[in-house]
C-alpha cells in the first residue's frame, strides 16, 4: 500500500464497511444465507464481502449462484481454496476440526460477493435480486 493509498484508507473501509451493510440488508430476508458477524470491541474493514452459503435452504449450493452472477455480468467467486486442497499439497498433513475441515466447508460454500468501491448500488442491488 503507497503512501497516497493510506491518504484515502478510512475512506475505503467506510466504502467497504456500506458494501456489507448494503449486503446484509438486502439479503436478509433469504434463510441459508449468512454474514460474519463483527465480534464485540472489534472493528472489521470488511476488505472482502463474504457469504455462506446453506444450500438445503437456499435450494441453490454457492456454484449454482455464482454462475447465476455471472449470466448477469457480474463476477463472484468463491473464497479462496485451502492449500491442501491444491494439487501440490495433495496428500500433505494439514490442521482440522475433529469433526469438519473448516477451510474446505468454506471454501465449498462461501461466496466472495463484487466488493470494489468504485461499484454502483445499482449492482449492489443486481446481487441481492438474483
Amino acid at each position: 500500500m503507497g503512501r497516497g493509498q493510506m491518504e484515502v484508507l478510512n475512506d475505503r473501509v467506510a466504502k467497504k464497511r456500506e458494501i456489507v451493510d448494503r449486503y446484509v440488508e438486502g439479503l436478509k430476508g433469504i434463510d441459508g444465507i449468512y454474514f460474519m458477524k463483527e465480534l464485540e470491541d472489534s472493528f472489521s474493514n470488511r476488505w472482502l464481502s463474504t457469504m455462506i452459503v446453506d444450500s438445503e435452504k437456499v435450494g441453490k449450493t454457492s456454484v449454482e449462484i455464482i454462475e447465476r452472477l455471472a449470466g448477469f455480468n457480474t463476477e463472484a467467486r468463491p473464497v479462496w481454496k485451502p492449500m491442501h486442497l491444491q494439487p501440490l499439497f495433495e496428500g500433505k498433513e494439514f490442521i482440522q476440526d475433529e469433526h469438519q475441515d473448516v477451510s474446505k466447508f468454506l471454501f465449498e460454500n462461501g461466496i466472495c460477493l463484487p466488493s470494489d468501491t468504485k461499484m454502483t448500488e445499482a449492482i449492489q442491488d443486481t446481487v441481492s435480486l438474483i
